[in-house]
């Protein structure tokens, strides 16, 4: 029997920091809601002059539809920045359809014999629990082009997906976001301090591993001289970050990036 089966964001080691993280994205969404809404009150005009400030024409980001993970989706943020990306590169497909057609899934960190070695799969060879749980994880960027690979070949499309992993932000929006191509991109949540979460080993490889939390992912739609541009799962469409805290976000989970094109 599994055992203790720990939540994405709140190790073992960590006692309420869930509770606190919580809190803190709800109070962060809030003020950023509060925000827009203040900002098209008092400053219609200069967000017009000043596209950096919104959703305008000619606005510093790519526009793409937007998907939210939070009703349906609670852990499921690769699958929706790449169901977003693929309905960009004109793949029609749901969220709904891509996890459970597509996406390799398997167990959730847990520690199974009790002596605090927590195993799970391997997050660069499956979805770690389930992307329709909150006790589900995540996984890296091998798993989603993998996942992509099958799709677009049995689709007979003539798209490919492409491993930007390495590549800085600067390069990626030089050489996929001027294009107007988004990128799939690994980060933190709302560009927290990228963090350490567990130790887990891997059920596929063996291969022990440091999960850096709060690990999330979204699709790069543009930049400006003081943000990068997201459409975030969790927060909305177009979502300004700052640039140092989305380097440092992106850098701690290890510059992994992928593009449809």
């Amino acid at each position: 029997m599994e055992r203790n089966p720990i939540p994405r964001w709140q190790p073992p080691h960590w006692p309420g920091r869930g509770k606190k993280l919580m809190l803190y994205c709800l109070a962060a969404v809030l003020v950023f809601f509060l925000g827009m809404v203040l900002g098209d009150l008092l400053s219609q005009s200069s967000r017009a002059e000043n596209p950096s400030l919104g959703l305008v024409e000619n606005s510093p980001f790519i526009d793409v539809p937007y998907i939210s993970q939070r009703e349906r989706y609670p852990s499921g943020c690769e699958s929706v920045s790449t169901v977003m990306a693929l309905g960009h590169a004109g793949v029609s497909i749901t969220v709904e359809e891509f996890i459970d057609s597509w996406l390799p899934q398997g167990s959730a960190p847990c520690d199974r014999d009790g002596t605090g070695r927590y195993v799970s799969s391997d997050p660069n060879v499956a979805f770690m629990g389930s992307p329709y749980s909150e006790s589900g994880w995540g996984c890296y960027a091998p798993v989603i082009k993998a996942a992509l690979d099958k799709l677009l070949a049995v689709k007979g499309s003539v798209l490919e997906t492409v491993d930007l992993t390495g590549k800085g932000l600067d390069e990626l929006c030089e050489e996929y976001i001027a294009k107007g191509t988004p990128v799939i991109v690994w980060a933190t949540a709302f560009m927290e301090e990228p963090r350490y979460g567990q130790t887990l080993t891997g059920e596929e490889t063996g291969r022990q591993f440091d999960w850096i939390a709060p690990e999330h992912c979204m699709l790069l739609v543009g930049e400006d001289e003081e943000h990068y541009y997201f459409n975030d799962p969790l927060a909305g469409k177009g979502v300004a970050y700052e640039k140092a805290a989305t380097e440092r976000a992106y850098e701690g989970l290890r510059q992994q990036a992928l593009a449809i094109q």
